[in-house]
């Protein structure tokens, strides 16, 4: 049998396989070119240049500049001298400590170091300024500062004088957001990226913050593997409090001007995507290599020239292709182009 004889019965094969609702790889159709043309129910699209953006979108929650807690024994408040919810100034006194034992110590070290600086020796001299300047802290530090200007927002009292009380001070002059984004995804984070924000309480409002931050070292998180990243907010809105949950869409690459075709003409194969070019009556598999993503585009870097004409939904059959949206195949392409899964639900407060 020729081989121009087996390749003719090969293609009719095929052909068949496909009438068949048979799914033929397109590794094995690169090997043929087939000469059926474009049924009126297959969509086509013509392979244009624009701009495009690739986009991340992670939750994490709405995080102030600083924070410190002090920590006193109960048995030695004489007064707390603020409520929670206060604003306060840098160095106003937030709680007064009974400072008598304190007091004491400082007036037997200042004594002590009188005789000593008498006596004349260098060494006992030096012991006694090291003594009075540790009473004379401690005798300080009786009386609790702010030491930043900031909210109070949390007060623990014991059940027993005995107890440790906490106090809580945060610094809200800068607010930031503290996400977390999959191992898989932080290659494609860096500080200086820019994201667009939602906090889900303001959810009609977008913010445009700046990636400061991406963590040094990954942690587990549920069944994944996550990194830290802090985006800042361009102001310190009042409306937005502390402990508020956000979403952010960080724009991790962008493209002007390049080649862009829709996610959904895209195939996965063994040797990376391919498309079907439409060349008259013919179908050809074409191997291209992806560039930037959107949500529903991507950028051809090589494979495809402006003009082309390539097959739509190419990785759907057209039996099923009723059956799924245009969105759930774009985020599902895109989401396994970027090595990444969909989430699994919705921003939590209806954030469009």
């Amino acid at each position: 049998m020729t081989r121009k004889r087996r390749m003719w019965i090969f293609g009719i094969g095929a052909l068949l396989l496909i009438a068949a609702g048979v799914t033929i790889p397109l590794w094995l159709l690169g090997s043929i070119r087939s000469t059926t043309a474009t049924s009126p129910d297959e969509a086509t699209c013509t392979v244009t240049r624009g701009d495009l953006r690739q986009t991340l979108v992670v939750y994490g929650d709405v995080a102030p500049k600083q924070e410190y807690t002090f920590t006193f024994d109960g048995d030695r408040v004489n007064e707390v001298l603020v409520d929670v919810g206060q604003r306060v100034d840098e160095g106003q006194v937030l709680v007064e400590l009974d400072r008598r034992q304190l007091e004491l110590s400082l007036l037997q070290t200042e004594r002590s170091l009188k005789e000593a600086e008498a006596e004349g020796v260098p060494s006992t001299i030096r012991e006694k300024e090291l003594q009075y300047e540790i009473a004379q802290a401690n005798y300080e530090d009786a009386t609790l500062r702010a030491p930043f200007a900031g909210v109070i927002t949390r007060m623990t009292q014991p059940t027993s004088s005995s107890g440790d009380w906490s106090l809580r001070l945060i610094d809200t002059s800068e607010l930031y957001i503290e996400a977390t984004v999959d191992q898989l995804d932080a290659p494609s984070v860096a500080a200086g990226q820019i994201a667009e924000a939602i906090v889900e309480p303001l959810p009609d409002q977008t913010w445009t913050v700046e990636v400061v931050e991406v963590g040094g070292m990954a942690t587990a998180s549920g069944s994944s593997t996550a990194v830290s990243v802090t985006a800042k907010l361009p102001e310190a809105d009042p409306r937005i409090l502390v402990g508020y949950t956000a979403e952010m869409e960080i724009i991790t690459a962008s493209a002007t001007d390049v080649l862009i075709v829709p996610i959904t003409c895209l195939q996965e194969h063994p040797r990376g995507w391919m498309v079907i070019k439409i060349l008259g009556e013919e179908r050809t598999p074409a191997q291209v290599t992806v560039g930037a993503l959107s949500d529903q585009y991507a950028e051809i870097t090589s494979g495809l020239e402006e003009g082309d004409v390539i097959l739509l939904n190419s990785s759907v059959a057209p039996a099923s292709r009723a059956d799924d949206t245009d969105g759930e195949q774009s985020e599902t392409m895109r989401q396994r182009m970027q090595g990444g899964t969909p989430p699994s639900g919705a921003f939590p407060g209806g954030a469009p």
